[in-house]
């Protein structure tokens, strides 16, 4: 299959202090890849910066053998979208106008006036169910519904890599199912190859195909299967080890 993820020598963090070295990573196309570490280890800094949101400290991020970090921003943007852990405060707009700035690579000054942008904002809302409140305002919104609106953006985006920093953070268990499951529906039924960061290990151990875990300023591509039989998490979690919860069919630490 074509390696559609290509990160060489990626060395990334702020003020030129290193906090991953010589990251060099390979994945297929529609893949979700789950992002993992300990907090502080530098999940959110290697997303931020094979966004384009942050320049490496060295080396390359190619998608579809594309050099992202050397494009201009409306070039990236039809390649990629991001959903961040930020909360957004944007005062009163419509849920609908908010996914609808998923099409600015697309626009012009004059703003959204094709029938192919209204088909894709339509779309992304009813991949999202957000139908119910789409002439709602977003500041209205629960944090679980917020959520679902952001995620809906990036879809109106049409990108075929999704990027996600904890996009389940500040949301109650069943919200964060319904994240885990739509992002499993565009990667299985709608081409897109997702990244998200997460500290959600019991999900991200049933629903990714790949694993990135990061420790000691690295980073290993492993499938959850080869997390689990070679122990890598009691190496990161010292003596914690991760176990298989029968009653909730799920792993967790101990």
């Amino acid at each position: 299959m074509n390696k559609v993820i290509n990160i060489s020598s990626l060395s990334v963090g702020y003020n030129k202090n290193p906090i991953l070295e010589n990251v060099n990573l390979l994945a297929d196309n529609n893949k979700m890849i789950g992002v993992f570490g300990k907090n502080g280890q530098g999940k959110s800094t290697l997303l931020k910066t094979i966004s384009g949101l942050l320049p490496p400290l060295s080396g390359a991020f190619k998608f579809q053998d594309i050099d992202v970090l050397s494009l201009p921003e409306k070039d990236r943007a039809k390649l990629l979208s991001i959903v961040s852990t930020s909360q957004t405060s944007i005062g009163a707009i419509k849920v609908r106008d908010f996914v609808a700035f998923g099409r600015f690579p697309y626009t012009n000054w004059l703003g959204i006036n094709k029938h192919k942008d209204y088909q894709e904002i339509d779309k992304a809302i009813q991949l999202c169910k957000l139908e119910a409140f789409s002439d709602r305002n977003y500041d209205e919104l629960s944090d679980g519904e917020k959520q679902k609106v952001n995620i809906a953006r990036a879809i109106a985006q049409n990108t075929p890599l999704i990027i996600l920093d904890e996009p389940t953070v500040h949301l109650d268990l069943i919200n964060k199912v319904e994240v885990f499951k739509l992002l499993q529906e565009l990667v299985k039924n709608h081409n897109k190859t997702v990244i998200v960061s997460t500290h959600q290990l019991e999900y991200a151990l049933q629903i990714c195909d790949e694993i990135w875990l990061i420790n000691n300023k690295k980073v290993e591509s492993l499938s959850p299967s080869e997390i689990i039989k070679k122990e890598k998490l009691a190496e990161i979690f010292n003596d914690e080890v991760i176990i298989f919860d029968k009653a909730s069919q799920s792993f967790r630490l101990r």
